[in-house]
């Protein structure tokens, strides 16, 4: 993490209020930057461990799956900064089911909050951006690489999220804009405690098994990311990278994989 690059930047954060988020701007806290913190519960963003005696912590509240809340978002933000040097385009909401289990408002409440959204709020903050020749860098997962079973919602959304970003990631190459993508591995966050089950109801299930990573280990990463524009598409371990190669040197290996290592997900009950 190179420190001089974050003082006086102006970092806007989504999904701040827990988890990665939260790791982003505690990390971020103790450099003299503005620090734009967006969460559905803003006020629930508590103050930082440490931070620094010139840094200026915006609170805003935005439900990503509310055109109307990110409208209300972006126009405080544009009233505020005068650029975006780095936007964590970070929340995000989970859904697990069959697909045919899966109402199709699952798949409405899924990309609404992981597509429409951002792409909405990217869009509002595109000036910002470009002013300060900035970096989106997006939280992003190994489910976006392949529709994985059990996960049909989840990955189409991501996925949809990769292709849109990356086309403005081509149309702004003359620009100075970055767009990175991560696809972070198994992270201790609230995540599989707040996404949808197939009816749309509160996800409620245990953390994945395996080693997990923390969310200080994940942000730690989004920072080193955000500092290089040339970041594309950021893999974290060796089974992220499998299913990246995977997907198009043996596609039918793959499927066998993840029909193995996910079937009681997705299995007919």
């Amino acid at each position: 993490m190179k420190k001089e690059f974050w003082n006086n930047t102006v970092v806007v954060i989504t999904g701040a209020s827990s988890g990665i988020g939260k790791a982003l701007f505690e990390e971020l806290a103790p450099f003299p930057c503005q620090l734009v913190l967006l969460a559905r519960r803003a006020g629930d963003i508590p103050e930082p461990k440490s931070k620094h005696k010139d840094t200026v912590i915006h609170r805003v509240t935005c439900d990503l799956s509310d055109p109307s809340s990110v409208r209300d978002a972006i126009d405080w933000i544009r009233k505020r900064v005068d650029r975006v040097d780095i936007l964590f385009n970070n929340a995000g909401i989970t859904a697990h089911g069959r697909f045919d289990s899966l109402s199709i408002e699952v798949f409405q409440k899924t990309f609404a909050t992981n597509f429409f959204g951002p792409i909405q709020f990217i869009r509002g903050l595109l000036p910002l951006l470009l002013k300060a020749k900035g970096n989106i860098v997006t939280t992003s997962t190994v489910s976006a690489l392949y529709g994985v079973p059990g996960r049909a919602a989840y990955s189409a959304s991501k996925s949809a999220l990769h292709a849109a970003l990356e086309a403005l990631r081509i149309e702004s190459m003359e620009l100075g804009l970055g767009v990175s993508l991560v696809c972070v591995p198994y992270t201790d966050t609230a995540l599989r405690t707040s996404g949808l089950d197939a009816e749309g109801k509160v996800l409620s299930e245990a953390p994945a098994k395996g080693k997990r990573k923390t969310a200080k280990e994940v942000a730690h990463v989004l920072l080193k990311v955000a500092e290089d524009k040339e970041a594309r598409l950021v893999t974290f371990n060796l089974s992220g990278k499998f299913l990246e190669w995977m997907r198009f040197f043996s596609p039918k290996f793959l499927e066998k994989i993840l029909y193995k290592k996910l079937y009681d997900d997705f299995k007919s009950h």
